[in-house]
């Protein structure tokens, strides 16, 4: 039986993804820094699931996890790097001219895009020690706001470019070299029941289903395609290409120097 992990799975887009796996035969560890929401999850889920607490933000945490996760299941075979914060504090924000300056609070960042390096890293490590011969997949839970300007949350949508940005120059090495895929998902706004007031602000023709999130995880477990950005808008996923090379010299400098074996820098 194949072994996932999906982080940020104690409700929302992650305790969907939890229970769709288990339907689709899998065993999944339910990873999420709210104790009660995990054990309840794991309770709702049944024998399948196992929660073990997790702060994706803390690399000594995610590694713990990980390291569980293995011990449990004997392999991994897929990885939902899905848990994820809105923004923590507006890049906006200044003091009076009577408080004092202080260093910004970059949660938002810590959370939603160096938590997806660390897992990047762990994953690949126990793909390899799985050795199933498979490789392994691994989907990203992006953004809208990784494709398009977030006024009202800068930190957020920067994480979110970030990451569509890290897929796509990653995916295509560790596939050629390890056989891995990585991918991403890009949803609008989800009734998942965690913001009462989302509808209050977004009309319900411009929710995006969870099905629709759901069918794109899907999309990537079941096809052998990487690097790819699956926008969900609605009803509808759209797999987004990177925008085109202005000139030759960018296309050179940006695929066909890098393409050249020569030029591709070993792990130290």
């Amino acid at each position: 039986m194949k072994i996932s992990i999906v982080t940020g799975a104690a409700s929302g887009i992650g305790f969907a993804l939890a229970k769709h796996l288990i339907a689709r035969g899998f065993r999944v560890v339910l990873a999420d820094i709210d104790d009660l929401k995990g054990k309840k999850a794991q309770e709702d889920l049944g024998p399948d699931a196992l929660f073990l607490h997790c702060d994706v933000s803390d690399w000594d945490s995610s590694a713990a996890m990980f390291k569980k996760a293995y011990e449990w299941g004997g392999r991994i075979d897929f990885f939902a790097a899905n848990a994820g914060i809105e923004e923590r504090e507006s890049v906006y924000w200044l003091p009076t001219s009577e408080e004092e300056l202080k260093r910004p609070d970059l949660g938002t960042i810590e959370v939603d895009l160096n938590s997806v390096f660390f897992g990047l890293r762990l994953f690949r490590y126990y793909a390899r020690k799985s050795a199933t011969g498979d490789g392994g997949r691994m989907v990203v839970s992006c953004s809208m706001a990784g494709i398009y300007p977030m006024y009202l949350a800068p930190s957020y949508s920067a994480a979110k470019h970030a990451i569509v940005g890290l897929v796509r120059s990653v995916a295509p090495k560790i596939h050629r070299d390890e056989n891995i895929t990585l991918n991403a998902i890009a949803p609008g706004p989800v009734d998942t029941g965690i913001n009462p007031n989302m509808h209050l602000v977004v009309p319900p023709e411009h929710m995006t289903p969870m099905k629709t999130v759901l069918d794109a995880f899907d999309r990537f477990l079941e096809e052998d395609v990487t690097g790819q950005i699956a926008e969900c808008a609605s009803d509808g996923i759209y797999m987004r290409k990177p925008i085109e090379f202005a000139n030759g010299s960018a296309k050179f400098l940006n695929e066909d120097m890098f393409n050249e074996e020569k030029f591709i820098r070993k792990p130290r």
